[in-house]
């Protein structure tokens, strides 16, 4: 019931939107044109940048951010690059952020683009370049990962010190009411 009554007497509260970089197709050769498009999410005040493979990897294009609070920008068109061996890469919208858009969340953001082999098909065991960007680099990177046992060790250790907790609370609850009666002048 208290939940309950917490979510409902919330006011709601503001979340930004979420740089993202859409791409279409999401299949090309090496040096054909994709158009690319970032909806609402960016900073309002420098260009966004489109690099392929990595977030510092080969400059595709920029593109200005219109005006809005979570800019947007493009769409706008980028080519592969000419030699590209086929597989799956990443293409990265990168931008830099002044000190008054510490609010915007996700940039860079990326997106998959498969290059396809002669005859415009996708190749079988061909690479598949990282999705994340290389430490050091911009972005945030995950260096030590946590292992699911150790998820579900936090999450047994949780559940068992509430079974404990609502235990002791029953048995305090069940001694109040099961107190034998006090009997006037025996």
């Amino acid at each position: 019931m208290a939940a309950a009554l917490t979510l409902l007497s919330a006011p709601p509260s503001f979340a930004p939107h979420v740089a993202q970089l859409q791409i279409s197709p999401n299949q090309a050769k090496a040096g054909d044109e994709v158009t690319v498009f970032g909806p609402r999410g960016y900073g309002r005040t420098n260009p966004v940048e489109i690099h392929f493979g990595s977030p510092t990897g080969p400059l595709l294009g920029s593109f200005a951010p219109n005006e809005e609070l979570y800019a947007l920008w493009g769409p706008g068109n980028v080519r592969i690059p000419e030699g590209t061996k086929p597989g799956v890469y990443a293409l990265y919208a990168t931008q830099i952020l002044t000190p008054a858009e510490t609010h915007i969340r996700g940039v860079p953001s990326q997106g998959e683009i498969t290059v396809l082999g002669p005859g415009g098909t996708p190749t079988l065991g061909a690479t598949v370049a990282p999705a994340v960007p290389a430490p050091g680099g911009p972005g945030l990177v995950e260096e030590d990962p946590v292992s699911t046992g150790s998820v579900v060790l936090v999450a047994l250790g949780v559940a068992g010190v509430g079974m404990f907790l609502a235990g002791i609370a029953a048995l305090v609850a069940g001694r109040r009411r099961h107190a034998p009666p006090v009997v006037a002048g025996s």
